[in-house]
């Protein structure tokens, strides 16, 4: 992927839930989490990413993926653990991951260089059913809000979304998430260029970080935001289809 230094992988549950087979790669924080989910698909997606993420995180490493150690590291924001960026622990060489999930499909990012973050939504799946009213005021600037008004209706919704998984992204990468100020990183105005999938971003009193939307097809809109060449803050993305394949896809 030009101007970024990672490597991304998406994937989708398969079409049979197999929660004995792939519980078994997960954690006892993975478990406790996924009894807590009431909905059954939704649980059931839940183990399915988390396994497809193992067994993809273990092939690129070398590594059983049941035997993988997750952590956090301290919010940047409050110095929480409880919400920091995940770490994968006991690795001899420094690396950095983000992932995201939407309904039965999960996207990982990793990378050498520094800090990445992904986010993935799949059509219609967006927060809270959509990209309504009061995220756009709370989450975009005036400037995005204009540039999206100004489109023909059926476009609005989803580039606001595109606005949106840009954003989060870039929240990843600086380990806050949504309280990184999202208004403040303009991804659809500003030195953001027109129509453009790709580009650089500078939250305030940060470094510039690239930032592009993967090309994954109208049922998904996905982005990635890392160390690039040749920036202040790193390439390649995965596929679709089997148990992994690089941004492109792998079904777990």
């Amino acid at each position: 992927m030009p101007g970024l230094r990672c490597a991304v992988w998406l994937g989708h549950a398969p079409a049979a839930p197999r929660p004995a087979v792939d519980g078994a790669l997960l954690d006892g924080t993975e478990r406790a989490r996924a009894h807590r989910i009431a909905d059954p698909a939704a649980r059931a997606h839940y183990i399915a990413a988390r396994a497809g993420i193992r067994r993809t995180l273990g092939a690129a490493l070398g590594t059983a993926p049941e035997r993988l150690a997750w952590g956090r590291t301290p919010c940047p924001g409050c110095g929480s653990e409880r919400h920091g960026p995940p770490v994968l622990l006991g690795q001899e060489r420094r690396l950095w991951l983000s992932v995201s999930r939407s309904g039965p499909w999960w996207l990982l990012a990793l990378s050498h260089a520094g800090p990445v973050g992904v986010d993935v939504e799949a059509a219609g799946d967006a927060p809270g059913g959509g990209v309504g009213p009061a995220v756009l005021r709370r989450c975009f600037s005036a400037a995005e809000r204009e540039r999206i008004a100004g489109l023909p209706a059926a476009w609005r919704q989803r580039e606001a979304l595109r606005g949106w998984v840009r954003k989060e992204a870039v929240g990843k990468v600086l380990g806050t998430g949504t309280a990184a100020g999202l208004h403040a990183i303009e991804v659809l105005a500003g030195a953001w260029p027109a129509g453009h999938r790709t580009g650089t971003v500078r939250p305030p009193g940060g470094s510039r970080w690239p930032v592009a939307e993967l090309p994954l097809g109208r049922a998904l809109v996905a982005a990635v935001a890392g160390p690039g060449d040749g920036g202040d803050a790193a390439g390649g993305h995965g596929g679709h289809g089997g148990d992994t394949a690089p941004a492109g896809t792998a079904r777990t």
